[in-house]
């Protein structure tokens, strides 16, 4: 039996060992129910693993098997099953997330269709169009304070019904300006080939052919759309967008242009290359994709931003009644609203829109739609084109347009009319001060030629007092004491030196004929002896009364008593005793010792000659008597005689220089020195006086002519601020030749009086010091002491230091009225200055208004759009993975770590539903059977 079993399972192991559970199986039914059942399952499991398509599943229901092998098969099976059931999952899950793939294709086409170009000027207010509409400073409130203005705000400008079609249309740039210059395919188009829309960035204006005249059969600029724009940045003023140049967005024909949000900023001056490629998307709706295709109440064609802006019309019209002028609407509904419901209601709403866009609008993407990608490249714009621009007949236009927009934004931007309103309140309170300026010096000046007449005119009463006391005691010395010395020489003393040498030989002569014994002729002899006696007696005589006319002359200046008593004028001659300078006449007797030699020499010499005389009348009684004479005496006689002769000429020329003539010679100096100091007083005084009356002269120039025009152009800048002037005449006004030269004058006028006042300065203190050299004269002449008692002049015997301290004060005060920088005070610095910056602020105006190159660059610029080759991108969407692809992955899954197939889970079901549900339904039978 055992070898019968052997060769079964040589022959078929599983058969065998299938029959032998059975057969155990069916010997123990008899122990139990439940062991019966769990033997039964055993054994089918075995029987379904042993005939499973399953790879392994086999070595884990064979018996025979040892138990680890069992074990490891059974680990290896499960392992194998959980990777399988990760992948299952795995790849359920890929299939459930709905996967797509994007298809990427290049296609060429002969002919491409030219897409919508809109262009929007970043300036969204015309400035001459809004001053014209009176609506500049409204538009400036609501974009300069946007977060205080309100509906409230409306009211002062009566504009609470005005809407916002009529701001933003009214007030936009036109296109006829904003667009320069257009080409189409080599082909001038005009303007109105542009169609005005209204888009979320303001009033814009797009290029769109038709699908005929929009096909482009070529690549490159000749075959595209080349633009000239003026974006007339001389026109901008405050609005939503503070940039200047323009945005663009090129788009598809049904698009509706979001070119705030999508558009590419441009700057002025530039030349813009845009190169184009279409790029069409496709994209699958649910549950591969969230594309829809939606009907719209105020879109015809569905895009995600039109959906955006059909629901924000909805919300508006919901919440306001109204839209914004950029919202679609259908027929006028809803009507667009006014500024008042703007502020009131539409502000808002616009405001709070993307906070609540996910919540209430659904605006799924596109299904189908076009995008056009872009590469910009810039260069400038070139010399020779700017010159070609400026030799056209355009820059009469441009300067006429740039002349009307620059007055007006002078004229209504608070910018630059505060700079004019500043500088009419600088120059009306520069003018008040350089006027009263003005007054203070017209007065200052009237006072300084008041004050220096006053100071001449006593001066000159001083100086004619003292010059009149001068040639007063002049004359007294010339007639009361020297007039006497003249006489004395009439009379006697010019009889003693005359010929004294013959009178002496004459005497010698006569006494040696007395002694001539050859000359016997007593008769004779007595009438010569006689006549010599009468000749020396005579001249004795005459010496005698020399010596007493000397000594009368002398004794008069000792004791300075006049000799004469002549009247001067028809001064009283009781005036002539203390007019006369005594001290003077005095100090002469013996102020050197040339005076005092003189007079000793002017009394011994001639009293020597009166001794020689008397010598010569006794050598002359000697000789008549003895008919002798000594020789030795009578030389020493004629010898004497002539000495003292000789040298009492001498003395009496020194007695006369040094005493008799000194007091009317120093006299003389004084007076010409009293005479000098008073010329250089006078020349200051006429140097002060002159200048002082041309500074009169020139303050009535400054008033009547300088003053005068200052304030006609203070009244120029009043007459622009009332709006009866424009900044044109304003600025010609500044800048002409007559403000230019009126600024000279007032710089050489201020300059003049500033070297004046140096000068004058200068002037005033040396006619101080020369009027104190005068009091000085005059006070320190002891010789006049007499004479100011007499007459009662006590000023003249103060002293100089009173005279001196009055001096000063008096002065002083002129000279603190000479400060006229004191009074100016930099005023005049300060009116330049003002004049200076309003000449530069218009100077900046004017030149504001030139049509040149800069000009052009900031106001022109140029677009080159065209296809950069002729084709197109298509991405589309496609289903990633399918059913049929999940399947397959299963498959594969379970063949790879398994071994099975489909059909291994249909063994797995069959063994499922047929053995064990039919081996339950046996067991039922039994039990009933039983």
């Amino acid at each position: 039996m055992v070898s019968e079993s052997n060769d079964r399972r040589g022959a078929n192991g599983f058969i065998s060992n299938e029959m032998i559970n059975m057969i155990d199986t069916s010997e123990k039914m008899d122990e139990a129910q439940t062991k019966k059942d769990k033997t039964s399952i055993s054994d089918e499991l075995c029987l379904f693993g042993e005939s499973s398509s399953v790879h392994g599943l086999k070595y884990v229901s064979e018996r025979s098997s040892h138990c680890f092998r069992r074990i490891f098969w059974l680990l290896v099976i499960l392992c194998c099953l959980g990777v399988l059931i990760y992948q299952i999952v795995d790849r359920v899950r890929y299939f459930t997330s709905n996967p797509v793939t994007v298809n990427v294709q290049v296609n060429y086409n002969s002919t491409l269709v030219f897409p919508a170009v809109t262009i929007c000027n970043q300036n969204a207010f015309k400035a001459t169009l809004a001053a014209e509409k009176k609506r500049y400073k409204l538009i400036e409130d609501m974009f300069t304070e946007p977060e205080s203005f309100n509906s409230t705000s409306l009211q002062k400008d009566l504009a609470e019904n005005i809407t916002l079609e009529e701001l933003y249309l009214q007030g936009a740039h036109k296109r006829e300006d904003f667009i320069f210059r257009a080409i189409w395919m080599g082909k001038t188009m005009n303007p109105d080939d542009f169609d005005q829309f209204v888009t979320d960035h303001g009033v814009c204006y797009t290029f769109k052919r038709s699908e005929t005249d929009g096909k482009v059969s070529s690549p490159g600029i000749e075959n595209g759309l080349r633009l000239t724009l003026n974006i007339e940045q001389y026109e901008y003023m405050p609005g939503p967008h503070d940039a200047a140049g323009i945005k663009m967005l090129i788009h598809d024909h049904s698009d509706i242009p979001m070119v705030h949000a999508l558009g590419q900023a441009i700057s002025p001056g530039s030349r813009v290359f845009v190169g184009m490629k279409i790029i069409e998307l496709e994209n699958l709706p649910e549950p591969h994709g969230n594309c829809e295709e939606k009907t719209l109440e105020y879109v015809d064609t569905y895009t995600s931003e039109g959906c955006r802006l059909d629901c924000l019309t909805k919300r508006a019209k919901s919440e306001c009644g109204c839209r914004a002028l950029y919202m679609p609407h259908n027929n006028g509904d809803p009507p667009v609203c006014t500024l008042k419901q703007y502020y009131d209601c539409l502000k808002e709403v616009i405001e709070r829109f993307p906070t609540l866009y996910y919540k209430i609008c659904s605006c799924p993407v596109s299904c189908n739609f076009r995008l056009f990608e872009t590469d910009l490249s810039y260069g400038t714009t070139s010399d020779y084109n700017l010159r070609k621009y400026l030799s056209s007949n355009d820059t009469t236009k441009f300067a006429q347009d740039l002349l009307n927009a620059t007055e007006v934004t002078s004229r209504y931007e608070d910018t630059k009319l505060s700079v004019v309103q500043d500088f009419y309140s600088t120059l009306t309170n520069d003018t008040e001060k350089i006027s009263n300026v003005h007054e203070r010096l017209v007065t200052l000046v009237d006072g300084l030629i008041n004050a220096t007449d006053v100071v001449y005119q006593d001066m000159k009463n001083h100086y004619d007092f003292k010059d009149f006391l001068y040639k007063y005691q002049i004359y007294i010395m010339q007639k009361n004491f020297m007039r006497a010395r003249d006489a004395m020489e009439e009379r006697h003393i010019h009889i003693v030196p005359l010929a004294y040498t013959e009178f002496i030989l004459l005497i010698e002569k006569s006494i040696r004929k007395l002694a001539d014994t050859q000359f016997p002729n007593d008769t004779s002899r007595l009438v010569i002896y006689g006549n010599l006696n009468d000749k020396i007696d005579s001249r004795l005589e005459i010496t005698e009364r020399v010596i007493a006319n000397y000594t009368s002359l002398r004794d008069a200046y000792i004791a300075g008593q006049k000799i004469f008593n002549y009247k001067y004028m028809d001064i009283p001659r009781a005036h002539n005793n203390p007019a006369t300078p005594k001290k003077l006449i005095q100090d002469s007797v013996n102020h050197n010792s040339y005076a005092n030699k003189s007079t000793v020499q002017f009394e011994s010499f001639i009293n020597k000659s009166v001794v020689t005389l008397n010598l010569c009348k006794d050598l002359a009684g000697i000789a008549y008597a003895s008919y002798t004479v000594k020789e030795a005496d009578l030389w020493l006689c004629v010898e004497d005689y002539r000495h003292a002769m000789r040298n009492w000429m001498y003395a009496r020329s020194l007695f006369y220089y040094e005493i008799v003539e000194r007091p009317e010679r120093i006299l003389q100096e004084r007076l010409e020195n009293f005479e000098s100091l008073w010329t250089e007083f006078q020349l200051m005084f006429q140097n002060i006086n002159q200048s002082l009356y041309s500074i009169r002269s020139e303050n009535t120039d400054f008033g009547s002519d300088i003053l005068t025009s200052i304030e006609n152009s203070n009244r120029q800048l009043e007459q622009y601020l009332v709006a009866n002037a424009t900044k044109l005449s304003l600025s010609e006004d500044f800048l002409s030749n007559t403000t230019e030269d009126v600024l000279s004058k007032l710089t050489l006028y201020f300059q003049i009086l500033k070297t004046r006042q140096t000068t004058l300065t200068d002037w005033i203190s040396r006619l101080q010091s020369s009027a104190g050299d005068i009091w000085q004269n005059i006070l320190n002449d002891e010789d006049s002491y007499d004479y100011y008692t007499y007459v009662n002049k006590n000023e003249y015997l103060k002293n100089f230091t009173e005279i001196e301290s009055d001096l000063k004060s008096n002065f002083s005060t002129i000279l603190d009225d000479v400060k006229f920088t004191d009074v100016i005070d930099g005023q005049d610095g300060q009116l330049l200055s003002t004049f200076n910056n309003i000449i530069a602020h218009m100077k900046e105006f004017q030149e504001a208004l030139k049509v040149d190159s800069d000009f052009i660059r900031d106001n022109l610029l140029q677009i080159n759009i065209f296809y950069r080759e002729m084709s197109y991108e298509k991405i589309d969407q496609q289903i990633a993975y399918d059913m049929f692809s999940l399947w397959c992955d299963i498959g594969g899954t379970m063949g790879l770590f398994l071994g099975a197939s489909f059909l291994s889970i249909l063994e797995i079901a069959d063994f499922v539903l047929h053995r064990v549900v039919q081996r339950k339904v046996t067991h039922r039978i039994d039990d009933k059977k039983m």
